[in-house]
């Protein structure tokens, strides 16, 4: 069972999903830093691209949205409409985000809208009523029937796993309640492009996304969202509490959950280390056993950390919200039967994680395969400011030594720099056959450089000369 913790205080909003005292998911709600989908806008069709059956959407982000043919309604229910008999350009068109914008690539569109509740998904134009899987056959004929009987042709309505835990009342309650709420989305008169419908990562999707039966308290740090919630979601009404000092009851406070989930380096059982690389392209984990003390055969050694490692991994991927391309470098396996057993550990500890993922097996090479559906920014992306990546120290006093060595004859220098700047650039140079004047100027901040200087200022610093620290 999971302890649901929400930070409303500030402008941040946190969530954290707790369970026997170890932090298993994060989400962030940032002001521009959010996820946009499920979020709806009206947007205005810009190009329609007929070879590629797709169009290109302003929705008023900075790019473009892609809106493919088979998200369009007409399109949908007419396999052999093409998209320009369907859309055309200069119109308004109301769409939703399925997936946000990444690298240089807009954001995925669909015309196809749906408006998720805490048990249906109303489709305004989806005339068609989806059952989930999980329910038995008998349960989902009956729920089928049900719905069917309740919906005008144009509507639409997927039921989740959870209907069985409602009475056909509620349902009927419930999908009355989203007509609603579509028909106030749909009355909205912005001019395009304009957001119309924002579907919020916390409390909203959060509580969509885990199961209300894993769910066994929400605790709250403000006594006012409390009060909200209750009224906004009464299934959860008896689990909502009020703590005042919320953060003081987490098995770690917030400051030092960032620090952990920004390191590179995650320290596991008996010395084992995964090294975690995200690019833009993809994620890489590294798998170090070198601190590993336990069974003297190699090989066994090696299924045995990796199933530890497996599990680990399938943790921080749902705790860092890792998504896209993930490739994994195990500790190397000869015989594949080994390499079923961490298979194996690795999708039963995937059974936690409520985000689709993919595994596809290894390759020649030993590396695991897998991909993870994005939803949502990766929390270091949230949490780590970007690296701009610079030269070491070691490079920048060679650069400045050859700058040095063409240096002009009649001229004066100044090298400045941090006291153990200067000092490691000496180290390494030794001396230097230079010509010019140079002198050398500490400074606190994090100034590394050679400049010109006039005689005046050398004598009104009362620089030292660069020769007399060789």
């Amino acid at each position: 069972m999971l302890s649901l913790y929400l930070f409303f205080k500030g402008t941040e909003k946190v969530a954290l999903a707790v369970e026997r005292g170890q932090v298993m998911e994060v989400f962030l709600d940032r002001p521009g830093k959010t996820s946009k989908v499920g979020n709806m806008y009206k947007g205005i069709v810009r190009y329609v691209d007929k070879g590629l059956q797709a169009a290109f959407v302003d929705f008023g982000d900075e790019r473009q949205g892609f809106l493919q043919r088979q998200e369009i309604p007409a399109c949908k229910q007419n396999a052999s409409l093409r998209i320009e008999q369907a859309i055309q350009e200069g119109q308004t068109l109301l769409v939703q985000v399925q997936k946000d914008a990444h690298g240089t690539k807009g954001a995925k569109l669909s015309a196809i809208i749906t408006l998720p509740g805490q048990v249906l998904v109303y489709l305004p134009n989806g005339q068609y009523v989806a059952v989930s899987k999980k329910l038995p056959e008998e349960r989902a004929e009956q729920w089928k029937t049900h719905f069917t009987e309740l919906l005008d042709p144009e509507e639409g309505v997927i039921v989740r796993t959870e209907a069985d835990q409602q009475s056909e009342t509620a349902l009927s309650e419930e999908l009355q309640l989203l007509r609603n709420r579509w028909k106030e989305i749909a009355a909205n008169d912005s001019t395009p492009p304009a957001p119309i419908f924002h579907d919020a990562l916390i409390p909203d999707q959060l509580l969509r996304r885990i199961p209300a039966g894993v769910i066994e308290e929400i605790i709250v740090d403000d006594g006012f969202a409390a009060r909200q919630l209750r009224q906004q979601f009464p299934s959860f009404q008896e689990k909502i509490k009020w703590e005042k000092e919320a953060e003081m009851l987490l098995p770690q406070p917030l400051a030092v959950l960032w620090e952990q989930l920004i390191s590179p380096v995650v320290h596991i059982d008996r010395g084992i280390t995964l090294h975690i690389e995200q690019t833009e392209a993809l994620t890489v984990i590294d798998v170090n056993s070198a601190g590993y003390k336990g069974h003297s055969d190699k090989q066994q050694t090696a299924v045995m950390v990796n199933q530890l490692a497996a599990k680990a991994i399938a943790r921080e991927m749902r705790l860092r919200n890792l998504s896209g391309i993930i490739l994994i470098d195990f500790v190397s396996m000869n015989r594949s039967d080994q390499q079923r057993a961490v298979l194996q550990t690795f999708r039963q500890a995937l059974h936690q994680d409520n985000q689709r993922t993919e595994v596809y097996g290894f390759t020649k090479l030993g590396i695991l395969e897998v991909s993870r559906k994005r939803e949502r920014p990766s929390i270091l992306n949230q949490l780590q400011k970007a690296v701009k990546p610079e030269l070491s120290l070691e490079s920048r006093c060679f650069q400045l030594e050859r700058d040095l060595l063409k240096a002009e004859t009649d001229r004066s220098y100044v090298l400045s720099g941090k006291k153990a700047e200067i000092r490691r650039f000496v180290e390494l140079t030794k001396r230097m056959a230079v010509s010019a004047s140079v002198y050398v100027r500490y400074q606190d901040k994090a100034v590394f450089k050679l400049e010109e200087i006039d005689e005046e200022t050398v004598k009104r610093d009362g620089l030292e000369s660069l020769d007399n620290l060789f």
